[in-house]
């Protein structure tokens, strides 16, 4: 710990794991399976918090609300009023919300470890885990759709020519330069990975992220046969049934996933645990998020639309 802060190189809670993984594999396996399903990532990044404060470490970390409680509860009713009154009479395999979710290959936390009275610095290459962008769709009947990974890189490069063709089979799989979706990214999952799942004329939920919203993805929407649904800004976490109940848990699912898989070996340098090349982390990350995502139960999903959209 602090010879990586000394070199002014990142400490989370993620480099901590990472390393009892990698020297303490076993008894992190055994911590994991005393732990109750859903909770070992918690608890361990809490146990790891404690030994950091014990030993003189500090990480301070404060954010706040877009709006207060009372506010996102009265504007999820009147969404939900709406909702209802416009397609009440759309039948649960016809009733769809998606949305992306960014997700790194080692769950870094927004803050770093230092010493008590020491600086937060970080030499170049330290700031950033490498990530990618998952685009989820679930349905109110319970299913869960194949997901879209956005990845970094050029289109119709190395990783689109070569990689690609490696990847699990069964979902989708875009370029884009920041791994970000965009207008063209967006037309894609529309027309390749959505437009295979409608069952009759269907209502999209989407936030009102520009390329969602935007008049060529509204046509192209109805194009195939769904009516675009745009949340309420600002009350995602309250009115979007992936943010009010799914991407927790699968989220929490990623991180406890990532604690249980085996370091990858990919070098003989003596860091090499820490930095495996990208193309082993891509391959990881995409695994990984399809096992999570595996994971939430159709139950999950029919709940999140119940508290999403409340019938009135």
């Amino acid at each position: 710990m602090d010879a990586r802060r000394t070199q002014e190189r990142a400490l989370t809670c993620s480099h901590m794991i990472t390393y009892l993984k990698t020297h303490h594999q076993e008894w992190v396996t055994q911590y994991m399976e005393r732990q109750k399903t859903g909770r070992g990532y918690d608890h361990l990044l809490k146990l790891l918090q404690e030994f950091c404060h014990r030993n003189g470490y500090t990480h301070p970390q404060a954010c706040r609300a877009k709006k207060v409680l009372s506010d996102l509860e009265s504007t999820r009713t009147e969404f939900a009023t709406k909702f209802h009154a416009d397609y009440g009479s759309y039948n649960d395999n016809c009733v769809n919300n998606v949305d992306e979710t960014g997700i790194q290959y080692d769950m870094p936390p927004r803050y770093i470890w230092a010493k008590r009275g020491g600086n937060a610095k970080l030499s170049a290459g330290e700031k950033h885990s490498y990530r990618m962008t998952a685009v989820l769709a679930i349905r109110r009947d319970g299913k869960k759709m194949p997901i879209m990974f956005v990845i970094k890189g050029e289109p119709g490069g190395h990783i689109e020519q070569r990689e690609f063709p490696t990847y699990p089979t069964g979902h989708f799989y875009a370029i884009q330069k920041k791994a970000w979706m965009d207008g063209t990214v967006w037309q894609q999952y529309l027309w390749f990975a959505l437009a295979e799942e409608v069952q009759g004329k269907s209502v999209l939920v989407l936030d009102n992220f520009e390329c969602h919203v935007s008049k060529e993805s509204v046509a192209s929407a109805e194009s195939i046969g769904m009516d675009v649904c745009a949340l309420p800004p600002n009350a995602t976490s309250h009115c979007q049934p992936l943010d009010v109940s799914i991407m927790a848990p699968f989220k929490r699912h990623m991180r406890d996933l990532w604690i249980s898989e085996d370091i990858v070996h990919d070098d003989d340098q003596d860091e090499g645990w820490m930095t495996p090349k990208a193309h082993v982390k891509r391959i990881t990350m995409i695994k990984r998020a399809i096992k999570a995502f595996e994971m939430i139960t159709e139950d999950e999903v029919r709940s999140s639309f119940l508290k999403a959209i409340p019938k009135p």
